[in-house]
């Protein structure tokens, strides 16, 4: 068992084609593409699914691995999360190779599990990695996707960028992100393939919308440090913009009431950052390094501010609310955006 740290983030072709140029001048290590083939498989009652697991095998180069991605815990866009691999030698699964880790405890045996195992869909697509070294020892592994997610007879989109943490600090992923050229088009990835696969098969959870009831959760919550506080803060945008990214089926926009108190909570929120003064002077105070992040920061919450006060006032003048959910997600895909995204981890990792 490896864990598996790693930042995702959403890009589109002129953000991957900029990435690669940028690559290109760091110690390579590796370099490889290849199509990668993947099946999800489940049981008939959705075991691993429920269990927040996800079971693929892959073919890649006429090899097969089975993977196991259990439960961990995503920290302000952060994935980390055990996993297990295994070498196949079909395009099949066989969970009892799974015995080879003693850690590994599920509530079913693998013979029960494997009784009743089905193929759930599937992801396509062109991968190009490059391990690399940024120096201290730091290796890290990027990965290039494009291709589809294919479930019932429907497809996703894949256009995506993973950066995983081969050794060094999980610090090292932030600061690899920040040294590189932040344009218009990339935004934080909070869902991984097999997610999004789920909810394409139509077996993903329902989501929970975050609302102005939960805005006022927060902010009568006592926080024991100014890094609680943040995190929570930071927290609650990501839910946000998750919020903001299942809109654009349209659904959202229909509704006026919703893209209002959308708009509204995240006016809500920068209002609170440009206010707190006091959170981010605590912050400041703790080293020389986060006073220059939060200086930075802070000028950065007092434009995106004064930008969604624009777009408050458009929509109350035109009342077009799928332009107001489109200026919302554009302004939210902006570079700038993903650097203070990235500044806002850098301040709350523990």
């Amino acid at each position: 068992m490896s864990p598996e740290i790693e930042l995702k983030l959403s890009a589109n072709q002129d953000v991957i084609n900029s990435i690669k140029q940028e690559l290109s001048h760091f110690k390579l290590i590796k370099q490889q593409q290849v199509f990668s083939q993947n099946s999800y498989f489940d049981t008939q009652d959705y075991f691993f699914s429920t269990q927040k697991m996800g079971l693929r095998v892959r073919t890649e180069n006429d090899t097969y691995t089975m993977t196991l991605k259990t439960a961990g815990k995503e920290q302000g866009g952060l994935h980390i999360r055990p996993e297990y691999n295994v070498a196949l030698t079909e395009p099949m699964p066989n969970l009892t190779l799974f015995s080879q880790y003693p850690e590994l405890q599920l509530a079913q045996d693998y013979q029960t599990l494997q009784a009743t195992l089905q193929p759930i869909f599937s992801t396509n697509f062109q991968r190009e990695y490059y391990v690399l070294e940024t120096g201290k020892g730091t290796q890290l592994e990027i990965a290039i996707d494009q291709g589809k997610i294919e479930a019932n007879q429907q497809q996703a989109p894949i256009s995506e960028i993973e950066i995983e943490l081969k050794s060094g600090e999980i610090t090292d992923v932030l600061n690899f992100v920040q040294n590189l050229l932040f344009l218009d088009g990339m935004r934080i990835g909070q869902e991984s393939k097999a997610e999004r696969g789920y909810q394409l098969a139509g077996l993903g959870k329902t989501y929970q919308l975050v609302s102005i009831d939960d805005w006022r959760h927060l902010l009568e919550t006592k926080f024991s440090s100014a890094a609680e506080q943040l995190e929570a803060l930071l927290q609650f945008e990501l839910r946000l913009l998750k919020r903001l990214d299942k809109s654009l089926s349209g659904e959202l926009a229909q509704e006026a009431f919703a893209v209002t108190e959308l708009i509204g909570l995240f006016f809500n929120l920068y209002q609170c950052y440009c206010n707190e003064t006091a959170l981010f002077n605590q912050l400041s105070e703790q080293s020389s390094e986060r006073a220059e992040l939060v200086s930075e920061l802070q000028e950065v919450n007092q434009l995106f501010y004064q930008q969604l006060r624009q777009i408050i006032a458009r929509h109350v003048e035109q009342q077009d609310h799928h332009k107001a959910i489109d200026q919302l997600f554009e302004l939210t895909s902006r570079g700038k955006y993903l650097q203070r995204i990235i500044n806002l981890l850098k301040l709350t990792l523990k």
